[in-house]
């Protein structure tokens, strides 16, 4: 059983590897679509105006940013909890029979391999945070903004 968590770990680390660059075209798409809009909020002359089609569009793709980052998130959270299961696993086949330090060294092992995991996508998430809020709060503007303007009309 704890093998089986550890190989769960690597696969679901290289899962996660997967959505994160995912994750970082996402908001680049999302970036490429507000920029240039909401350059105007920074005192550079920009057009506003969008097309009902281009909201759509920023709406999907806003909407895809937080989903897959969602996810990345969520499935870091699961790493040291696949290590503790590891680590109880390991130590529930303890008996008089059994070899001690071989399930020991088993419930060490897993539990590093899920801290060292969470932590390496813990740093990762701190590169993409800070681009995604400034990219989605900029989607919003532009959404408020078009909403405004199709009530004003």
């Amino acid at each position: 059983m704890p093998e089986f968590i550890t190989v769960m770990i690597v696969l679901l680390f290289a899962f996660n590897i997967a959505v994160f660059y995912f994750n970082l075209r996402t908001i680049k798409k999302l970036e490429s679509i507000v920029r240039p809009k909401t350059d105007r909020r920074v005192g550079i002359a920009a057009e506003l105006r969008m097309s009902d089609e281009e909201s759509r569009t920023l709406l999907n793709c806003a909407g895809k940013a937080s989903g897959v980052y969602a996810l990345f998130t969520n499935i870091t959270a699961v790493f040291p909890l696949l290590g503790i299961l590891g680590t109880v696993a390991s130590l529930m086949r303890l008996s008089g029979t059994d070899d001690l330090s071989e399930n020991f060294s088993s419930a060490l092992i897993t539990t590093f391999a899920g801290l060292v995991a969470a932590i390496i996508f813990k740093i990762m998430d701190s590169f993409i945070t800070a681009r995604l809020d400034s990219a989605l709060d900029e989607a919003d503007y532009l959404i408020h903004e078009h909403d405004k303007e199709k009530r004003e009309q």
